[in-house]
Parts: C-alpha cells; sequence; structure tokens
C-alpha cells in the first residue's frame, strides 16, 4: 500500500469525525428560525416553544458528562451508534409532534447527537499521535465552528420552502446516514 493509499482510510475517518461533529453543533440551532411556526403548529406559547433550546443544552451537559465514562467502559462504536439511534428516533419524535410538552421531551432526546463532538474528540486522541493530533483537532473544531453558523440558514430555508417539520425530516436523514457511514467507516 503506498502513502497515499494509507492516508484515505485516515482522511475518510477524519471526515467522519468532522460530520459527526458539524451534525452535534447544528442541531443546536438548526430549527431556531421555525420556533414561531412551531408555537403556532402545536398552538403554544412562543416562550414555551423556546424552551427547546435550553431543554437542549441542560441535557447535552448531562449526555457530556455520560458519553465519556460509558465509551471507555464499553466502547467509543456502541456508544455513537446508540447516540445515532436515539438522535435519529428523537428527530422522528420532533417532526411529528403534535404538542409542544411531546416536542420539549422529544428535543431533549435529541441531545444524544452531543456524543458525536465528545468521541470525535476522543477518537482523535486515541488514533493519533501528539505531532498530529492538533492538526486533526483543527478539523474537528472547525466544523464545530462553522455548522452553528450555517444551521440556521439551512433550517430557514427548509422551513420557507417546506415548513418547521421539514428541518427534523433532515435531521433523520442526517442521523440515518451518519448511522450507517459509522457502521462502515
Amino acid at each position: 500500500m503506498t502513502a497515499t493509499n494509507a492516508s484515505q482510510p485516515e482522511q475518510a475517518r477524519l471526515f467522519t469525525l468532522i460530520l459527526l461533529t458539524a451534525l452535534s453543533t447544528a442541531t443546536l440551532n438548526l430549527f431556531v428560525p421555525s420556533l414561531v411556526n412551531i408555537a403556532e403548529d402545536l398552538q403554544a406559547d412562543y416562550n414555551v416553544v423556546s424552551l427547546s433550546i435550553g431543554v437542549y443544552l441542560a441535557a447535552m451537559t448531562v449526555v457530556q458528562l455520560v458519553v465519556g465514562p460509558l465509551s471507555d467502559k464499553i466502547g467509543r462504536r456502541p456508544v455513537l451508534l446508540g447516540s445515532l439511534v436515539l438522535f435519529t428516533l428523537a428527530s422522528a419524535g420532533c417532526a411529528f409532534a403534535t404538542d409542544v410538552r411531546v416536542f420539549l421531551a422529544f428535543r431533549m432526546l435529541q441531545s444524544a447527537m452531543v456524543a458525536g463532538y465528545v468521541l470525535s474528540m476522543a477518537m482523535v486522541r486515541d488514533t493519533t499521535n501528539a505531532q498530529n493530533a492538533a492538526s486533526r483537532l483543527g478539523y474537528v473544531s472547525m466544523a464545530m465552528a462553522v455548522a452553528p453558523m450555517m444551521g440556521p440558514v439551512l433550517g430557514g430555508f427548509l422551513d420557507s420552502l417546506y415548513g418547521w417539520r421539514s428541518n427534523f425530516y433532515f435531521l433523520i436523514l442526517c442521523g440515518v446516514a451518519l448511522f450507517i457511514w459509522c457502521w462502515i467507516d
């Protein structure tokens, strides 16, 4: 195997870590332009619907505390794949919610996706020597910086074309695609 061919799997794995980080950070605010439409459709107060951001952040904090030790105990892969399944199912729950309480509950469960970011950082540390780790962490961190800026743009575009639920349909597709990608990679 040539040096070029040897680096291709490493690049694919780095791309996977970038995708995981991007989705975990974009999930936070992708739907923000849709908050008014969600409140209207679910016949809820805007302030209650906007709790979906705070609920996500609070649950995200707990997930970060649990994911690291759990992945040390049972392995990175099972925790990551399980988190993707939970995220995808929670996104479906958000998409099909007809009540604001159900929406908020599933929104909280969506925070499982933060495992993508936490485990990406851990996997870089696990698989890369100190010399290359800074470069890889830079790419992963770049995804963490860019995705939150692009999320509301994409979310607003989807909402204006197809309605607020399309944001969560998009997240379902991303969750399924990323699960398959991580299963293979």
